[in-house]
């Protein structure tokens, strides 16, 4: 018993105080000691030295739980009913996710109520009523975008089962008696829901998890046969026939498969299709299915050049295909796909042929008489894919030296985007004419290539190029410094130059110059401010001081033009806030968010109040709302996951109101704002690396679509690639005991010596590299990792604890009465042993607890009862009550086997013909704890009380004096009597020989 007592407080002292997280300990090692979560930490830690396999680790955790979630009663099959459980840990302490859910949820009649007039008629009322769920039902379509986000990976698939796409209700609930009123869509053309149809195929998509390969293992990964079973059972082939860019009478179904398509590229599954498949539905879908595959497709394989995929999607870019193909009409659409999906599956690879044809194809004039509606999205997504392909090509090169790649040199790139910027001769339509005029062979084709309806001459039209050039520019020198091109960027600082300039495009070069001078944008409102050139700042100020004095004099009139002022200074504010959104994205930096917020409200006072200050500085309606939509993205961008309540309640008050003046376009920008807000349920947040932030600029290009099928500024499924820069970066803590998630304080250290406090689950930001974790709670035992010798890529981690023994989870106690409670009645040990399933797992004491203590003591066998303990220790219930008590009070749960072994030994020792064992282990007991006493040891230590030590030694020296066995009686005849007895066990007690 003495080497076992030494032994388990060897233990006890190792599970008190580990080791830290190393390759020292084996996890072995760590359950020897009792410490089962440090040794699953260690596992896990262990595989993220392999390759990915960080997300195949916490992958299948994160299915198992989301599993969990799948059990709710989810009617509408949105995922947002799974999404309020799934979070409730998250935002444990309100209703705010489900507000949100209720906010972004589309299949259910939205709330109607029209004031009937008196001398409406019941015609005229039934009108009224329309036009209002006209509104409600525009607000209503725009929903699936942000419901994308809200549920971004949080469904496991059933391989069983096809995945439900939601109903996209179009239809108002009238109190009192909630009646329902359908949406009259007589008038309406057939392409009014056909993006947000693909919306909302998208958005149930985005639901499924990210596909992962480790070791050569899928995870998360869906079969084709998967695929294939949800594929809609009618498709016609529509657009190959038709000149028209939109799809005629195609089924609702075929549109948002056309969406799940492209969500399945976008989560990283969509290659599971062979060629044959993706063949089919590029024939025979309507004009959404093409899409969605070629975007999916892309973004799958995104940077690998893939060269099959490459040939598929140059095949639906006319300017790639040989002259004898011209003729061939790919709607607008299709083309701009192809597009995106060049520059996303080329991404960082500067390459040589994409490079020139997609600055070409940035400044190309209409050839024929179609597809000429949507060139400004097309010329936007040439530039934009050409940022990507190229992208951060400057970041780690010399900035100052002015040279490009090698093989991109003698493209002069820098040269003619500039040019596609500021304007001028279009040197490249000079020379295709002259080589038109020099060739022999001009008939046919070259008529065909000549537009009848449009001629721009030999300028550039820079209302086309401009976008896509500034993007470009800014993507290719992003995170560079190179103030040579920032200088080339720069916001007029005259009135005069200020005409010369479109005021949407200082939106643009605002954002392009801050991704230059990326570590030069600060999260202060006073960098916004000094964003806005010096005279537009004078203008402002002198004009608002002269309002508030009330002064109407002909002097105090202002000397420029005030409508192109107030334009500059909300585009200019609103890129701005642009700006600091793409530098601060997922880092929750609440000086950044407070400076955006600012600026919005400044904004929504313009649009809302009607003071005489505001109806003065107020933009025009178009530009108050574009600059509303970019601040509300920005707003989410910085706090994407968080659930920032300072953000949803001013988002709240954005996306109120609904009338003629806000479009769908503004709908869908406040609808997305607040699903990024709850980005994943608040398991996830947005990456800053540079393909990260190329794929926000894609997405949150701030020019949002007036109708839902307006593509011509920008291709509405583009906005869905913010999936690509989405992060799971979540903490849960788990309790090894019960394998339930808790809530545990924690303390996270990062690498720039900054720290911060949470409670798990908890999500991780984007503030630096991650550098410690420490489990800062006195309810569980300490933890503590070291992320510097390891290999981890900021992704999901679990955080496995054991509860200390005698207190309560902070789920069941989350402000700790009723821990200290516990402690507080130390010495009542009935009002304690009640308490012990709220403070314990362990069944083996609550067995202990339920038959040997004192509350069935009835049951112990009277020879116990009867044994000299009885006298000294008390009754056998009562012993084990208070063992089980100190135990748990002292967390050494663990010694209530050596306290019954050491009470079974004293009770029976007088019945042992030789007990010099029992007495040995007794010995060794107390020189063992008198040194330690000597030695200043803290208590803590002690697997074993001091005083019950102390107890067992008295009632050994007083078993001696009832048997009269003495040091000064050692020789005497009565102990010769006692020799074969007792002596032995004396010698050994006392250290003292004996004659024979």
């Amino acid at each position: 018993l003495s080497i076992a007592s030494l032994l388990m407080e060897v233990c006890h002292r190792c599970r008190s105080e580990p080791p830290p997280i190393s390759k020292l300990w084996t996890a072995d090692a760590y359950n020897l000691v009792g410490r089962a979560d440090l040794a699953k930490i260690q596992n896990l830690l262990l595989s993220f030295g392999e390759k990915d396999s960080a997300n195949s680790s916490s992958g299948t955790h994160d299915n198992a739980l989301i599993t969990q979630s799948l059990t709710i009663d989810d009617q509408e099959k949105d995922g947002l009913a799974c999404i309020e459980k799934f979070s409730s840990m998250f935002f444990p302490n309100d209703n705010r996710i489900r507000e949100a859910a209720r906010l972004l949820r589309s299949s259910r009649p939205c709330f109607l109520r029209v004031q009937r007039s008196v001398e409406a008629s019941d015609h005229d009322y039934e009108r009224q009523k329309q036009e209002k769920l006209s509104l409600l039902c525009r607000r209503m379509m725009a929903l699936p975008l942000g419901r994308g986000m809200m549920t971004c990976g949080t469904l496991d698939p059933i391989p069983a089962e096809p995945l439900t796409i939601p109903n996209l209700c179009l239809a108002g609930r009238i109190p009192p008696r909630n009646a329902t009123l359908a949406l009259d869509t007589s008038q309406w053309t057939t392409e009014m829901k056909m993006w947000p149809e693909f919306h909302n195929g998208v958005a149930a998509g985005l639901r499924l998890p990210m596909f992962t390969e480790s070791q050569g293992k899928s995870i998360g990964g869906v079969a084709r046969t998967w695929i294939v079973y949800n594929k809609p059972s009618q498709s016609s082939p529509e657009y190959s026939q038709n000149g028209n860019n939109q799809a005629q009478n195609s089924p609702t179904s075929d549109h948002a498969h056309g969406g799940f398509l492209m969500a399945l590229g976008l989560r990283g599954h969509l290659a599971a299709l062979s060629m044959t498949d993706i063949c089919d539905y590029l024939t025979k879908g309507s004009v959404t299915t093409p899409v969605g595959i070629l975007l999916g497709m892309g973004a799958n394989k995104r940077g690998s050049c893939d060269q099959s995929v490459s040939k598929m999607l140059c095949l639906h870019i006319p300017s790639l295909l040989p002259p004898s193909f011209s003729s061939i009409d790919v709607p607008s659409p299709i083309q701009t796909a192809a597009v995106a999906g060049i520059g996303l599956l080329y991404q960082s690879s500067s390459h040589r042929l994409m490079t020139e044809f997609l600055l070409n194809e940035i400044g190309k004039r209409p050839t024929n008489e179609q597809n000429i509606s949507d060139r400004e999205s097309y010329s936007l997504c040439c530039g934009i894919a050409l940022g990507m392909v190229n992208l951060s090509l400057r970041h780690n090169r010399n900035a100052s030296s002015g040279e490009m790649n090698d093989g991109l040199s003698d493209l002069r790139i820098e040269e003619r985007l500039l040019r596609y910027i500021v304007g001028g001769v279009d040197e490249s339509h000079l020379h295709q004419k002259s080589d038109r005029t020099q060739s022999s062979g001009t008939s046919a084709n070259t008529e065909f290539e000549r537009c009848s309806r449009i001629y721009e001459g030999h300028m550039i039209n820079i209302d086309i190029t401009a976008p896509g050039a500034t993007l470009a520019l800014g993507m290719i020198y992003l995170r560079s410094g190179n103030k040579s091109v920032a200088a080339q960027l720069a916001l007029p600082d005259t009135n005069f130059s200020l005409d010369n300039i479109r005021p949407d495009f200082l939106l643009l070069r605002v954002i392009a110059r801050s991704l230059v001078l990326w570590d030069k944008v600060k999260p202060s409102s006073e960098w916004i401010e000094d964003q806005i050139p010096a005279f537009i700042r004078h203008f402002f100020t002198q004009f608002r001081r002269k309002l508030e004095k009330g002064s109407k004099s002909e002097e105090d009139r202002p000397q420029y033009d005030a409508k192109a002022m107030r334009e500059a200074h909300a585009f200019i504010t609103a890129g701005a806030c642009f700006s600091v959104g793409l530098r601060y994205a997922g880092t929750g930096n609440e000086n950044a968010r407070d400076a955006v917020f600012d600026r919005a409200v400044e904004l929504q006072k313009f649009r809302d109040d009607s003071d005489p200050i505001s109806i003065v500085l107020r933009p025009q309606r178009p530009v108050i709302e574009m600059c509303l939509g970019s601040l509300a993205i920005s707003l989410a961008m910085i706090m994407a996951g968080t659930g920032d309540l300072k953000t949803l309640r001013l988002l709240k008050i954005l996306r109120w109101r609904c009338d003629e003046g806000v479009k769908y376009g503004s709908h869908m920008s406040f609808g997305a704002a607040i699903g990024m807000l709850f980005l994943g349920g608040g398991a996830c947040t947005l990456g800053r690396e540079p393909e990260d932030i190329a794929a926000l600029i894609m997405a949150f290009f701030p020019r949002f679509p007036i109708s839902t099928q307006d593509n011509q500024y920008h291709l509405q499924a583009l906005r869905h690639m913010y999936s690509l820069a989405v992060k799971q970066r979540r903490i849960e803590a788990i309790d090894i005991d019960s394998s339930e998630k808790i809530f545990v304080p924690i303390k996270i250290e990062y690498t720039d010596c900054s720290s911060i406090d949470a409670k798990t689950p908890c999500l991780l930001m984007n503030r630096g590299q991650l550098s410690k974790i420490k489990v800062i709670s006195d309810r569980y035992y300490h933890v503590e990792i070291d992320f510097d010798s390891l290999t981890f890529s900021n992704n999901s981690f679990y955080l496995f604890v054991k509860k200390r023994s005698g207190h309560i989870s902070y789920v069941e106690d989350p402000y700790g009465l009723r821990s200290n409670f516990f402690q507080s009645f130390a010495s009542h040990h009935e009002k304690i042993l009640n308490m012990l399933s709220f403070t314990t797992e362990e069944q083996d004491l609550q067995m202990y607890s339920r038959y040997l203590c004192q509350t069935t003591s009835k049951n112990v066998s009277n020879r116990i009862q009867r044994s000299m303990m009885y006298s000294y220790l008390g009754s056998f219930g009562s012993f084990c009550d208070q063992i089980l008590c100190e135990s748990l009070l002292e967390e050494r749960t663990d010694s209530v086997p050596l306290h019954l072994a050491l009470y079974d030994a004293m009770s029976s020792i007088e019945r042992k013909p030789f007990p010099i064992k029992i007495v040995w282990d007794l010995r060794i007991l107390r020189s063992l704890y008198e040194g330690k006493g000597r030695n200043n040891f803290s208590e803590s230590y002690f697997i074993l009380s001091p005083h019950f030590v102390a107890t067992l030694c008295q009632r050994i020296d007083q078993m001696f004096d009832e048997h009269r066995v003495k040091e000064g009686d050692i020789s005497s005849q009565h102990s010769h009597d006692l020799r074969s007895q007792w002596l032995g066990p004396f010698s050994v007690w006392f250290c003292k020989p004996v004659s024979s």
